[in-house]
């Protein structure tokens, strides 16, 4: 939130938050302005405890702080908790105060990743406890939780993710735990959800969805054995590209739902709990002074429209002449259905290019995937080729292993063969050696002796 409304002993006062400061505007005749803090990095959130104005903000010393305006105007501080982590950033607060429990709601962003943010709730009952709710891909700066408490003090939340689709998912706040969730829409972008909550807890929720062009959506949760229930279908409520911050309120038994068109207000009724919807009525020119703001009291609080001195946009509940429709937008006025039809034109004309333009890239791409099946097939029968050479140049190289392995093994043996004759040529050398050293010898004697006897 950046600007709380609230009233004490007849004046009226709110809070905004401007250059890191929170500070309080009195209205009226007597205005006047009090710089109450000075260290505020985020935007804020506050609620009355005890007839006291407490405030929720991180400061610059990274710190969750809960500060608490006496009634002697003098500021409180309490760090509920303190970050180390200097790439850690919070913000959008929402600040509940309810049976002497403080609840903190807050997106929780990481510079180091910063497509992924935490949804995170802190509730101070005497101890403090952090429950994480969900991890939010990739979301807009837009709001993209709601929160409501009804009569007996529980919590009932909506908030969008984004994952393969936008989904929209509702929980609620029991015995200190939050249920398992339920859908309750889906679409390529869905925004602005805003959740309430009546007198017989049934539950009434709105958002901005689009697909082909943006709708604003109501679903309603009866309450058929709390928790549980059962979700009625959804209604549209209106078509247009310039919806902005839809808001449910209920006003004497009547649910209305209020936004903003083409810098004008309008509302839809329904007088039936929520079964059925009038078809959207002008309810006045946007006065640029007005703005989404909460307003405060010390025993409730609620979502509304409202200008810097504290009035709000004025409902006009005499709606007799109002006519309901339970299935079909187009009784609306024919200028908004023109409009409507124009718009979904230009979006066909816009999908058909695409379209066109598609299928020529799918086109292209299938002349691509048959070239390269066309390659592909040129490198299967290069392939079967390859291999079938390969195995007979295997079978070639095997009968040469086999020969080689022959002539290896015959010329073993003729090495084995060389080495005998070699060593009976050794042999023979030797005995011719020895024969002639005789016969030399002989020939001495017969020198020396004459004829040597025959029988010698």
């Amino acid at each position: 939130m950046d600007k709380v409304l609230f009233e004490s002993e007849g004046k009226k006062y709110y809070l905004v938050s401007a250059q890191n400061n929170i500070v309080l505007y009195k209205s009226g005749e007597d205005s006047s302005k009090m710089n109450l803090i000075d260290n505020a990095i985020s935007d804020f959130d506050a609620s009355f405890a005890d007839k006291n104005i407490v405030i929720i903000y991180f400061s610059k010393e990274r710190n969750i702080v809960l500060a608490t305006l006496n009634n002697d105007n003098k500021i409180v501080k309490k760090i509920l908790y303190h970050y180390n982590d200097k790439t850690i950033y919070i913000d959008n607060f929402r600040l509940i105060i309810c049976n002497d429990d403080v609840h903190v709601f807050f997106m929780e962003h990481n510079l180091s990743n910063p497509k992924k943010i935490l949804l995170k709730h802190y509730i101070s009952n005497g101890t403090l406890k952090v429950n994480e709710i969900a991890v939010i891909n990739n979301v807009q700066i837009k709001p993209f939780y709601s929160v409501a408490f009804d009569k007996f003090g529980m919590l009932h939340l909506v908030y969008v993710t984004n994952e393969n689709t936008q989904k929209i998912y509702y929980t609620t706040f029991i015995n200190n735990i939050w249920t398992l969730k339920t859908t309750v829409s889906e679409a390529v972008s869905i925004e602005y959800p805003n959740i309430k909550i009546d007198d017989k807890r049934n539950i009434h929720i709105c958002w901005v969805e689009e697909n082909i062009i943006k709708e604003l959506k109501y679903r309603k949760k009866i309450d058929g054995g709390w928790p549980k229930g059962s979700w009625d279908k959804k209604i549209t409520l209106s078509f247009s590209d310039t919806i902005l911050e839809p808001c449910i309120s209920i006003i004497d038994s009547s649910i209305w739902c209020t936004w903003i068109q083409q810098n004008t207000f309008y509302s839809a009724i329904s007088s039936d709990g929520g079964n059925s919807f009038s078809r959207p009525f002008k309810l006045a020119e946007k006065p640029s002074s007005y703005e989404l703001v909460k307003k405060i009291e010390p025993s409730s609080e609620k979502i509304t429209y409202a200008n810097q001195n504290g009035y709000e946009l004025l409902f006009d509940t005499d709606k007799n002449d109002i006519s309901y429709d339970k299935d079909s937008y187009f009784t609306f006025y024919i200028k908004e259905v023109q409009e409507y039809l124009s718009t979904l034109s230009k979006k066909i004309e816009n999908l058909q290019k695409e379209k066109i333009h598609l299928e020529r890239n799918l086109n292209q791409k299938s002349y691509e995937i048959a070239l390269k099946n066309r390659s592909i097939e040129e490198l299967k029968e290069n392939l079967k080729k390859f291999y079938e050479d390969r195995t007979k140049y295997t079978t070639k190289i095997d009968n040469l292993n086999s020969v080689c392995n022959n002539i290896l093994s015959e010329n073993e043996k003729l090495k084995k063969q060389i080495k005998d004759l070699q060593n009976k040529i050794i042999i023979l050398n030797s005995k011719l050696n020895e024969k002639a050293e005789n016969g030399t010898i002989d020939k001495i004697k017969s020198i020396f002796f004459g004829k040597s006897n025959e029988h010698l």
